[in-house]
């Protein structure tokens, strides 16, 4: 009964999302013809806290972070899982992770500089080493919290990804957004998550 509970509220969050105000942000990158891709960001909203279960799904991966306030200060855990490859790893609360990936050694950090009750800021690092080659992600972060304070964003600011293969960078710079949905106020299980 719990699953539907929680398929229930994500649906009505996604309504009540569908109806708040989002701003259009034009990119560089190409679309069809002489368009250009965009991007939507909801605006931010005072509403709601951080504190809970939030949750990320895309054709790509599953994300998961649970945010408490320790200290009055703001603690983030996430847990990844590919749904392209076997990677998947989990941090500890202060954002780090170091595991295995097929048997190459791989770091991420998703680090918090400082932040406010409705904005966090910080920086995002994933970087995967393999003999001479690498694959890097690096990014400013801001998360706020956007629709009635019932989904939060991070906006991945200056982001660039940089595979090195045979000692040349392929850097790709792009915008990228990821739009949660809080799904508890208290901190649920990965097993208990509506994926």
């Amino acid at each position: 009964m719990r699953p539907a509970r929680l398929f229930a509220a994500a649906l009505i969050a996604a309504a009540l999302a569908s109806a708040a105000r989002t701003d259009e942000v034009k990119t560089d990158l190409h679309g069809s013809g002489t368009e250009r891709i965009m991007i939507e960001k909801a605006d931010p909203t005072t509403a709601g806290t951080f504190d809970g279960t939030w949750m990320y799904v895309s054709h790509d991966a599953r994300v998961a972070i649970w945010v408490r306030t320790k200290d009055r200060a703001p603690q983030l855990k996430l847990q990844y899982q590919s749904l392209a490859n076997p990677e998947a790893f989990e941090t500890d609360w202060d954002g780090r992770a170091n595991y295995y990936m097929l048997e190459t050694p791989v770091t991420f950090d998703l680090k918090l500089q400082k932040g406010t009750p409705d904005r966090l800021t910080g920086t995002w690092f994933w970087e995967l080493k393999k003999g001479t080659g690498v694959r890097r992600e690096t990014a400013d972060v801001v998360i706020y919290r956007t629709h009635y304070g019932r989904t939060f964003l991070i906006d991945f600011q200056n982001y660039e990804s940089t595979v090195t293969s045979h000692g040349k960078d392929n850097t790709f710079r792009a915008p990228k957004i990821w739009n949660f949905l809080k799904v508890s106020n208290r901190e649920l299980l990965w097993d208990e998550l509506p994926f």
